[in-house]
């Protein structure tokens, strides 16, 4: 692996990283990224073009789909007055399902070469368009609250939101989808509440709850996180599981009694093999930079993370790969889950357009074979928010459409636009 990373640079005629020439350094596909771009970066400073497109090509090697990679060789060629280049970014962006804003460059491109410009900005506009449609499950005025995820309880029509603003579960009932109820909340010693799901095998609500600037904290109030699972019917705590060298459990994936659990604050996955268990460490892995959502399907577990894309681990030896992207950039996915036929569904928000989109793995389970758009532009999807996490049952989709993470600045400051109520959207899955 170290091999790996350092030939990418080496390949692109890149001195070697420092982290990467340091033996005790953990060398990963993240660091030698980091390295690498600030190896572009005094590169463009200087005035070396040439050396700043080819750092930020070994990047992209690492990193297929990644925006900010493409911005930066758009940056590169306009600097270097090379409309060749700014054009082949665009439509690497193009084939990735990205959006990007040309205005910046649509006179220089135009004049250079007005039909292929043409033709990419047309195709980078098309990426943006609506696709797909939903319907309104829910509207929750409660604008404090920084909703995040969602869980549906198939068998009674009841939905669950997690509140990370207000360290709350809410229950919504089918008759009053639009009036919540505390269903758990700090006195039963939850913090910010992120991933929850619904487990039909124990009945049980199941909730990752950790600490994050958003969290409301009394002062000497002791900071950490936990699992929590409740009474599906009661609300009553059956169990809170904690695990030494947590930093913030936030998503997770129940299957048949057992817990999958991603640590977004540390380079770990965690296990609960049983309801009466403890959790375990699964897998650590220093590749891992920012771990979000979790799937299960084909004999493994999917890890998405938000930074390089989404990671297979082997539920049999524990092994640990980068699953192979298609053309769609795979970047800045938050919510995964898989539906009964193994197909991934990711909510997509690190990167324009934001969206759900399907992925299908190919036999393997190790690359992708192709990507469907499901929902993009949904008029409750705009502003300043972002779709977050989302919930699957009997072909059906629960999604968190507009969280208003962007609206509640971790300095604690008041933002300068109104946060709106969440919507919980509904669709049909093809």
């Amino acid at each position: 692996m170290r091999q790996f990373f350092l030939s990418a640079a080496l390949a692109a005629g890149l001195a070697v990283p420092a982290m990467a020439q340091d033996e005790a350094a953990a060398v990963t596909q993240q660091t030698v990224s980091i390295e690498l771009f600030g190896l572009a970066n005094q590169a463009l400073q200087a005035g070396d073009f040439e050396a700043a497109k080819r750092a930020l090509e070994a990047v992209r090697d690492l990193k297929p789909g990644h925006p900010a990679v493409l911005n930066g060789l758009v940056t590169v060629a306009r600097r270097a007055e090379h409309p060749e280049d700014a054009l082949d970014a665009l439509e690497a962006m193009d084939a990735a399902g990205l959006t990007y804003d040309t205005s910046r460059v649509a006179d220089w491109l135009s004049e250079a070469e007005p039909a292929r410009f043409a033709a990419v900005n047309a195709a980078l506009a098309a990426n943006g368009e609506p696709v797909g449609r939903a319907e309104r499950a829910a509207v929750i005025d409660r604008p404090d609250a920084l909703i995040e995820g969602v869980a549906v309880d198939i068998e009674t029509d009841r939905i669950f939101l997690s509140s990370v603003a207000q360290r709350e579960i809410l229950l919504l009932e089918p008759f009053a989808p639009n009036d919540p109820i505390v269903f758990a909340d700090q006195d039963d010693g939850l913090w910010s509440v992120f991933g929850i799901a619904v487990d039909d095998r124990t009945r049980m609500v199941w909730a990752a709850s950790g600490v994050v600037p958003q969290t409301p904290m009394a002062e000497g109030e002791t900071p950490g996180t936990a699992l929590f699972a409740f009474d599906l019917m009661t609300g009553d705590l059956y169990n809170r599981y904690e695990i030494d060298g947590a930093e913030r459990m936030a998503d997770f994936v129940v299957r048949d009694g057992m817990v999958y659990v991603a640590d977004a604050g540390a380079p770990r996955i965690y296990v609960l093999n049983s309801i009466s268990g403890q959790l375990e460490l699964l897998v650590e892995d220093p590749r891992f930079v920012s771990l979000q959502g979790l799937a299960l399907t084909r004999g493994a577990l999917y890890a998405a993370d938000y930074s390089t894309g989404i990671w297979r681990i082997d539920l049999g030896d524990q092994s640990v790969s980068l699953v192979r992207p298609g053309e769609a950039s795979l970047i800045g996915i938050d919510g995964l889950l898989n539906t009964r036929d193994g197909r991934l569904v990711a909510v997509r928000n690190g990167a324009a357009p934001h969206q759900m989109m399907a992925i299908d793995l190919d036999r393997d389970g190790r690359e992708v074979a192709a990507t469907e758009v499901l929902l993009r532009a949904h008029p409750d999807m705009t502003g300043d928010t972002e779709p977050t996490l989302v919930d699957l049952a009997d072909g059906r989709a629960w999604l968190v459409a507009n969280a208003a993470w962007p609206l509640f600045p971790a300095d604690g400051n008041e933002p300068e636009s109104a946060r709106p109520a969440t919507v919980i959207l509904e669709m049909d899955l093809p």
